[in-house]
């Protein structure tokens, strides 16, 4: 019994050391990380997981629903697919030509109406309202983030434009990690307050002359848009994306705090079909429903490669503004990408999306170096059901 009450002693002792170390580290964000993500034997967050943040709303309005296709869902998925669901553990497969569902499966109890999290493909959503405010006069790409935003950017980093956040090619370096629970994405994904987190940084090298993958430049990117606009990120693509594609669902985009700031770099949690209409959006060079939504011209340099040197000094072929790009077959693809699998991928000559929702995604990138595996037993399966 002694050494029970040794025991516990010590352990209070311990996590009261532990509490006043956190705090005093600014490393408050693990309370939420360790409850919600590593104490459940986690490394990474869920897909599932949109109540444990405050939220904003984006509001479906005057829902245009996809069209069945008379052959929806006549084919069986072939075996290659089927394995790599259940491995992978998709949630949502849909395969969409023109403006008809080909294909449409769920799994694991979900619905054509469960809301799950885009992760990264919310850089997409956030680049196509960069597109919408250029369309509006309200920012240009070589705009200076300093002058938007002077208390983050320094004024001798002035040659800091809107276009190098949206290719990745600030020059700042935000030392992220996505599996370090004391890095600056988990900071950013579990933390209370985005614009503390994200000042204080410089620039490494000179703007434009490499690419980097970093959340950081999403965040700038959201505070000079919100800046430039008056209004909060969550509630324009509500009034500009939401509300004009004619999306069946309401989506949340999470917040760093009630009322707070979107994270801008993830967290928009909306349905499968309503992902896809953002593909089809582009495949549209911009244009839903007769109306032009964003500049054909910003749509295009959208899904084209940067050309940029990467970390490897290999040219970047294969990202455009927050949208991935590869070649399948001679085909031209375009998609959006997050970091469990959530996929929206585009061949504009066959007018196809392929939307994909799941808890993972292929490790394997040994076809082209970027391209995750399964990204191409989708297109596969999509081509084999349209051919």
């Amino acid at each position: 019994m002694r050494l029970l009450k040794k025991f516990f002693k010590g352990l209070f002792i311990v996590l009261i050391f532990a509490n006043v170390a956190i705090w005093l580290t600014g490393n408050t964000h693990l309370y939420k990380g360790l409850t919600d993500t590593y104490f459940q034997l986690r490394s990474k967050p869920t897909i599932d997981d949109p109540d444990i943040f405050s939220t904003r709303t984006l509001k479906a309005k005057e829902t245009k629903s996809w069209m069945m296709s008379p052959k929806a869902n006549k084919m069986t998925l072939s075996k290659a697919t089927l394995i790599t669901h259940d491995t992978l553990q998709t949630k949502a497969f849909l395969v969409i030509q023109g403006n008809e569902i080909i294909h449409e499966s769920y799994y694991g109890g979900y619905t054509k109406d469960q809301l799950s999290n885009s992760f990264s493909m919310a850089k997409t959503v956030l680049s196509i309202a960069t597109g919408i405010a250029i369309k509006e006069g309200k920012i240009s790409l070589d705009a200076s983030v300093h002058d938007y935003i002077p208390e983050f950017v320094r004024k001798e980093d002035a040659g800091l434009k809107v276009k190098h956040l949206l290719t990745m090619t600030s020059g700042m370096n935000f030392k992220e990690s996505y599996g370090n629970p004391f890095g600056f994405m988990a900071k950013a994904y579990y933390g209370t307050d985005l614009r503390s987190l994200t000042k204080g940084y410089q620039l490494e090298r000179p703007p434009g002359t490499q690419y980097m993958y970093l959340g950081g430049n999403n965040l700038l990117l959201g505070f000079v848009l919100e800046k430039s606009l008056g209004v909060k990120i969550g509630d324009y693509c509500s009034e500009k994306i939401w509300g004009k594609l004619g999306m069946e669902n309401d989506a949340k985009w999470i917040l760093d705090h009630e009322d707070g700031d979107e994270k801008t770099f993830t967290g928009i949690y909306a349905t499968a079909r309503d992902f896809a209409k953002l593909g089809k959006l582009y495949l549209n060079k911009g244009n839903m429903y007769g109306h032009q939504i964003v500049d054909s011209n910003y749509v295009a340099a959208s899904v084209s490669p940067i050309n940029i040197p990467d970390e490897n000094n290999r040219e970047t072929d294969y990202y455009g503004y927050s949208w991935w790009l590869a070649k399948y077959n001679e085909h031209d693809v375009f998609y959006m990408r997050g970091i469990l699998g959530q996929y929206v991928i585009c061949v504009p000559d066959k007018d196809l999306i392929i939307t994909r929702l799941g808890q993972f995604r292929s490790k394997d990138r040994e076809r082209d170096g970027v391209t995750p595996k399964d990204v191409w037993i989708y297109l596969d399966e999509a081509f084999r059901l349209i051919d």
